[in-house]
């Protein structure tokens, strides 16, 4: 009869994780970017009441006889499937058609002490003339001065050269002008804008590019991990204390190396299936319902037991 009731009280305390996530995906239907996430159920422990016997001439070999102890929440993943994405017209809101992240870096007077990934491509040009996201966090890439790290690469052809990232590079600040005039080879002002699916940003009309966004198609993005604010931590190297990421998957935009399309102008929206949430919730609450009635019963047959000696 205990058992019963442990197996009920399972099976409630994991179904109300599982509607925590499904209420979490709902209420972020509207959050550019988002990545619904999902409960998967494992069965726990089993009690052996009779253990099995191997089957000897002229005997049938005997089954063994177990009893479950409840259920458990076998893990809460996250579902990196495309989202839709919406036209915003704003030059500086991009979206990734395709896989990949964008890497963002957090700065310091000793350079990048942290990194970050994103899908939520609404960004801004700062006072000085940084791209970063809505956050402060800078957009990482390949600036005006960065050409040692691109080689030759014939992949693709990106405006009658080929662009490919050396090995090691993990990213710098993409800056499109220098108000200060100290940097010759920028403006120093910003009047157009233009960034193509390649990532190269083209400012003021001039034909030679300002900066180049990289993707990171990060090969296994299900072990990343939520910071809010649509971010998402990054795996660092080992035991390495140095804040550098992994590059396997470090390059251009659609440059055949795996990375998405970058589309200017269009923001990626959440990818919650609202259809797949309600059938979830209402398989959910039947499941809680069921293990709560399991847990009235088994507390009425208590009292039935007690109710035998009177």
């Amino acid at each position: 009869m205990i058992r019963s009731l442990t197996s009920g009280v399972s099976g409630l305390r994991n179904h109300q994780v599982r509607m925590d996530v499904i209420a979490n995906n709902i209420a972020n239907v509207n959050t550019t970017a988002f990545k619904a996430g999902r409960v998967n159920f494992q069965e726990i422990l089993s009690q052996n009441i009779r253990g099995t016997s191997a089957s000897t001439i002229g005997v049938d070999s005997i089954n063994p006889a177990q009893i479950g102890l409840g259920m458990s929440v076998q893990s809460i993943d996250i579902l990196f499937g495309q989202g839709a994405l919406t036209t915003t017209y704003r030059v500086l809101d991009m979206a990734i058609d395709g896989n990949g992240f964008f890497r963002l870096g957090k700065y310091s007077d000793e350079g990048i002490i942290e990194y970050y990934y994103t899908r939520d491509g609404a960004f801004y040009v700062d006072n000085d003339g940084y791209l970063v996201s809505s956050g402060g966090l800078h957009v990482l890439g390949v600036g005006q001065n960065g050409a040692s790290w691109l080689t030759e690469d014939a992949i693709k052809t990106v405006v009658n050269r080929t662009y490919s990232v050396e090995a090691g590079f993990s990213g710098e600040r993409i800056r499109l002008f220098d108000p200060s005039g100290v940097d010759p080879g920028l403006e120093n002002n910003l009047t157009t804008l233009r960034i193509d699916p390649n990532g190269l940003i083209f400012v003021n009309g001039r034909t030679d590019r300002a900066a180049l966004i990289l993707i990171d198609n990060y090969g296994n993005p299900e072990n990343l991990t939520r910071l809010g604010g649509n971010l998402y931590e990054v795996p660092l190297r080992g035991q390495n204390a140095e804040p550098t990421p992994y590059n396997e998957g470090w390059g251009v935009p659609d440059s055949g190396g795996g990375q998405g399309r970058l589309v200017s102008g269009a923001l990626e929206m959440s990818n919650v299936d609202l259809s797949a949430e309600f059938a979830n919730m209402i398989t959910t609450q039947r499941g809680f319902q069921a293990n709560a009635r399991v847990i009235t019963v088994s507390d009425e047959m208590l009292q039935e037991l007690i109710n035998l000696k009177r």
